[in-house]
């Protein structure tokens, strides 16, 4: 809710949420019934915009956040080695734990922002100023079972993760023109600083909390031109600087102190092309960096912190944008291709259980989509999506750790592990549809309407390597909601169903120990009010 406190100066607005769930799952195990699965949070936003004058504009912005509540839910050998179907050790409604303390989780967050504008009268000055802070852990029984099941469970692990401290700090400044002449530019700077501590309990050792830090600066700059009346081109220029440390605060591991930097130039070339003014061309050639990172985790397992170096990525794009049949269609389409040097990935898992940085030779990828939107009638809009994504590892040397139960269906090098050159990168889908359909019926100052959205997701591999296990294809979900809503947004009351069919999707694993995985949220029926009041 919000308005104006001093009309046309000073306005307010506050925001609130609030959700509740239910623990809805059984421990078999313990025999504990809904013993995990629900949760709690709350979250709050207060805004501030002054505006003394035609030439200032100040928004203040404070929040926070606040869940308690179950962690990822991990379930014992619900995939059949040779299989990537959910086998009779799945159940939704079970787990069998006999550790992990019911997976429980809590993080608190709170931040607060400040942009301030001011007009000098063609130009425009921007600052940005923003501080976030987070505290939390997350603990699950990662084996997903017990001692008797379900399947062969090798050994027992109980893991807890969390993050002490996470305080983060952002500036940006920029001075941006005016778009009354042929060239619009924007010049700025952005500098970045973070700092947290995260301690991981293996079960087995002590803890082990690490310090990471993080500085990272950057100076920009873009310009549009108007090269003819349907012609445009715009090109950016930035240099970034970035720097990461790492040490061990506490732990029976004393690993050396780990400090990585790395500063580079990117840029963008594009051009728009008004065809007429419904349809539009457009190209874009770019450049991209990432700095390096380190990874500590594995420091709790008695192993060093991985680094992998910067990467690099050159990117093309062109497409058209357009409105036929009197706006009544909006069709949209781009082809794409792109080349990762250096690409960083995380070999996670494997037999050994490591958590590793690493480089990949290069990487490449290629592909399409299409977005459109048809108003049928007054009363129907349809709207849908298609999209394709081929990507693959380039690097004929690269090989990382299997897994312990699963069929792994690359290539090994002489130490037994998976070569992963060609493989597609991993949680990458290959094709994502999408479909929605909107219908109303006018009534009074508002409308009853019934509104379904659909997704569709392609081949999905989980890791590095390919397995006949690890992996997901065509996993699809549907929602429904039928309702009544004013015509102006302040009021809103409905039924809805998400994931209405049920379905029981793969989402991911755990390699390491047996062929654990975990899967979407169920089918959730509800009711839902919100509104808005100004």
């Amino acid at each position: 809710m919000g308005g104006p406190i001093i009309d046309g100066k000073l306005a307010v607005r506050l925001s609130a949420l609030v959700q509740h769930r239910d623990d809805w799952i059984d421990n078999g195990f313990t025999g504990e019934k809904d013993a995990l699965g629900g949760f709690d949070e709350q979250a709050a936003r207060l805004q501030l915009l002054f505006t003394p004058n035609d030439q200032l504009s100040a928004l203040f912005n404070i929040h926070s956040r606040t869940l308690q509540g179950t962690s990822a839910v991990f379930r014992a050998n619900i995939l059949t080695p040779g299989s990537n179907k959910l086998n009779k050790n799945y159940d939704r409604d079970t787990v069998w734990y006999d550790a992990g303390g019911g997976n429980p989780q809590a993080y608190d967050g709170w931040g607060s922002s400040l942009k301030v504008d001011y007009d000098f009268g063609g130009v425009t000055l921007t600052s940005i100023t923003a501080f976030e802070n987070t505290s939390g852990y997350s603990r699950g029984d990662i084996d997903g079972g017990n001692p008797t099941g379900p399947g062969f469970i090798p050994f027992q692990s109980d893991t807890t993760d969390g993050i002490d401290n996470l305080d983060q700090f952002t500036q940006e400044i920029r001075l941006a023109s005016g778009d009354d002449g042929p060239m619009t530019w924007q010049v700025g700077a952005y500098y970045f600083d973070s700092e947290l501590d995260a301690t991981t309990n293996p079960g087995f050792a002590p803890p082990t909390t690490l310090r990471h830090t993080n500085t990272s600066w950057a100076v920009f700059g873009q310009a549009t031109y108007q090269v003819t009346e349907p012609l445009k081109i715009t090109g950016g220029l930035r240099y970034t600087s970035d720097e990461k440390d790492l040490k061990v605060l506490a732990g029976p591991n004393p690993a050396a102190p780990v400090s990585i930097s790395d500063e580079r130039v990117s840029w963008d070339l594009s051009a728009f092309y008004e065809v007429t003014p419904d349809v539009s061309l457009f190209a874009r050639v770019a450049s991209g960096f990432r700095g390096p990172s380190i990874q500590g985790r594995d420091v709790a397992f008695f192993n060093p912190p991985s680094v992998a170096q910067s990467e690099t990525i050159m990117s093309y794009e062109a497409g058209f944008k357009s409105e036929l049949f009197s706006r009544r269609v909006r069709l949209n389409g781009a082809v794409f291709t792109y080349k990762v040097e250096d690409p960083q990935f995380t070999a996670v898992g494997g037999g050994g259980n490591f958590n590793r940085l690493i480089n990949a030779e290069a990487g490449k990828a290629w592909g399409f989509e299409v977005d459109g939107e048809w108003i049928v009638t007054d009363n129907l809009v349809v709207t849908g999506g298609y999209s394709y994504a081929k990507t693959e590892i380039d690097d004929s040397k690269l090989a990382v750790a299997g897994c312990a139960q699963c069929t792994l269906t690359d290539p090994l090098n002489g130490f037994g592990q998976a070569l992963v050159d060609g493989n597609p990168f991993p949680n990458a889908p290959e094709y994502i549809l999408d479909f929605t359909a909107r219908y109303s019926i006018p009534y009074e100052d508002g409308e009853f309407f019934v509104f379904t959205d659909w997704s569709v997701q392609g081949k999905t591999n989980l890791f590095l390597y390919e397995s006949k296990e690890f992996n997901s294809d065509g996993n699809f979900e549907g929602g429904l909601k039928l309702g009544w809503a004013k015509l102006d947004g302040s009021l809103e009351a409905a039924l809805f169903v998400r994931n209405i069919t049920d379905e029981d999707n793969l989402e991911g694993g755990i390699d390491f120990n047996n062929n654990t995985g975990f899967v979407n949220e169920p089918r959730v029926i509800g009711v839902s009010l919100s509104a808005r009041l100004n």
